[in-house]
């Protein structure tokens, strides 16, 4: 047994009573506390986010390179130091991961200066990770990227809530990606979101999470519409109600699970 373990759950009965709740609903596909999750989400960030609820965050991190059209060849310039799902997902598109170094023994962040060093003509796209919560150097880092017309994508996996000069990390880039993995500070098992302020970007993404379909199984459940269009290729990267449930009450402790964080 672990001493100290790898991270304890600030769960309680509010979690319990909502996934009691949508068992008792009996709609436990994706539905309606999952459109509550992605509206509430999008509030908490603020920035005219627009959030799109998938399966888990290497799912968010594939769907936002998709919809980037990251490809074969392309090079992706990522953190030397992150988990592993960043340079798997470059590769599942065909690209190449190139690592580029922290700023210091002290600063864990990728740098805007080792990011410039290994920009080539290949060269498509950026991803940062925000780690341990630590903000990245986000003006400096999108400066560059826009010099360069790079896609800049945010792995904000240990960083929900965190904030650099007044603005959420998650807005910052085209697209960035949250897990909701068991030990990070909004938990719900598995889960992820995907996040762009780009309206044509949020609705490839929501259609590359669900089979490239237009409309929902909610939808059609509902009366709204009879029928959808298959209009893209795409994958089955959807959330559960039970899952979003928990989101909600999570997302309602995030601002105190941060705060006891910091203490």
């Amino acid at each position: 047994m672990w001493k100290v373990q790898l991270f304890k759950l600030n769960f309680d009965e509010l979690e319990t009573k909502a996934v009691c709740d949508v068992l008792n609903s009996g709609w436990l596909t994706m539905g309606e506390r999952t459109i509550n999750f992605e509206s509430a989400f999008s509030a908490y960030l603020g920035a005219d986010a627009k959030s799109v609820a998938v399966s888990n965050g290497t799912a968010a991190l594939h769907l936002a390179l998709l919809a980037l059209d990251v490809g074969k060849d392309d090079e992706v310039i990522i953190p030397a130091l992150t988990f592993v799902a960043d340079a798997n997902s470059v590769k599942m598109v065909g690209g190449k991961p190139v690592l580029a170094d922290c700023k210091s023994l002290f600063d864990w962040n990728v740098s805007a200066e080792s990011i410039a060093k290994r920009i080539t003509s290949k060269t498509k796209a950026v991803i940062v990770v925000h780690y341990a919560g630590f903000p990245c150097d986000m003006p400096s880092i999108r400066a560059l990227c826009l010099r360069h017309n790079l896609k800049l994508i945010e792995d904000v996996a240990h960083a929900p809530g965190a904030s650099i000069a007044g603005q959420s990390c998650g807005t910052w880039g085209d697209v960035s990606c949250y897990s909701f993995f068991s030990n990070k500070n909004l938990s719900i098992g598995e889960g992820g979101m995907v996040v762009t302020k780009d309206e044509q970007l949020y609705q490839r993404l929501r259609y590359l999470r669900s089979h490239g379909m237009t409309s929902l199984t909610l939808d059609r459940h509902k009366g709204r519409v009879i029928t959808y269009d298959v209009v893209a290729p795409g994958l089955n990267y959807r959330m559960d109600e039970m899952r979003a449930a928990i989101g909600l009450v999570q997302l309602q402790k995030l601002p105190s699970g941060n705060n006891r964080r910091l203490t």
